[in-house]
């Protein structure tokens, strides 16, 4: 049997993306609890605030999914370097790929097109030799086995308590509303950063670290601190912390601890003392390619 997803996928391919968005929303009570669904949804919208809770909410499911950091590191990178024309976000979770335009498939051409990818079986000959079944003889049916009244009463209230769970985590998800019972945000930061970023934080102030594709040659705007052991506020969902390292200028690697914070953030410290120079929080974006981001503070003399 085909599920929901599947079928939100072959109508996303075929251009159709009313059909697909009905048939993800039956995904997501179908199987609230894989990723995919939530990377697939996220794609064909094309409002960027639900896109990043959708995408978020895949890697709560799946830290390690892959088209859900790409998605969330194209969103961030928007901030900073305006996308190219035509640039979407189906272009970076990939293998989603890029989907026809809602007007350039009609419903015919879509059908054609999804019994093209399912053709019907062949129908096999049956030999001439093979003996007919004597018409004498009816097939009958085994007995289906009662089942007990207990039985099914305890069924149905599972599948009921089953549904209630999936639809408070489906509205907690889509209003972006934390449930007490569901989570609990850790009090770490008395305040939080007015945007996603990442920061130097002293006396509860915040001092944006500007993010760059390589490491800046001029110091110039970088925030500078006299602290030895200076608290970083990691607050963007481009951030995968299992590829995060804090770097000095002779690109020898600097212990830290990460404490989560409220809101899916972090605070980072240097676990030793600082020397005075600069330092970089590098993120690996794509390890094949060596690609990397760079936030960058400087510590210097009292």
């Amino acid at each position: 049997m085909t599920s929901s997803l599947d079928r939100g996928i072959e109508a996303a391919k075929s251009g159709l993306m009313e059909d697909a968005l009905n048939h993800l929303k039956d995904a997501i009570v179908e199987e609230p609890e894989n990723a995919n669904v939530w990377v697939w949804l996220s794609a064909i919208i094309e409002d960027e605030e639900k896109q990043t809770i959708f995408l978020k909410k895949a890697l709560e499911i799946d830290p390690g999914n892959r088209p859900a950091q790409r998605g969330l590191a194209f969103i961030e990178r928007k901030k900073y370097i305006p996308p190219k024309p035509g640039e979407k976000l189906s272009d970076y979770t990939r293998p989603i790929g890029v989907f026809k335009q809602s007007d350039a498939v009609s419903p015919s051409q879509a059908a054609a097109h999804i019994s093209a990818q399912n053709p019907a079986p062949e129908p096999v000959a049956v030999a001439a030799s093979a003996p007919s079944k004597p018409a004498s003889q009816p097939t009958v049916a085994p007995k289906a086995k009662k089942r007990k009244p207990w039985l099914d009463i305890l069924l149905y209230g599972i599948t009921l308590m089953v549904f209630i769970v999936i639809g408070i985590l489906i509205g907690s998800t889509l209003l972006n509303i934390d449930i007490p019972f569901l989570s609990k945000p850790v009090q770490v930061l008395k305040v939080l950063p007015g945007s996603n970023g990442v920061f130097l934080l002293e006396n509860e102030q915040y001092s944006k670290m500007d993010m760059n594709q390589a490491i800046p040659e001029d110091l110039e705007g970088i925030p500078e601190t006299i602290d030895i052991r200076p608290d970083i506020v990691v607050y963007t969902p481009v951030i995968n912390t299992d590829r995060l390292e804090l770097r000095d200028e002779s690109d020898n690697l600097i212990p830290f601890e990460l404490t989560p914070a409220e809101s899916n953030s972090y605070l980072l410290v240097p676990t030793n003392d600082l020397i005075p120079g600069r330092y970089c929080l590098v993120y690996s974006l794509n390890p094949s390619k060596g690609e990397n981001l760079y936030w960058c503070l400087l510590v210097s003399e009292n």
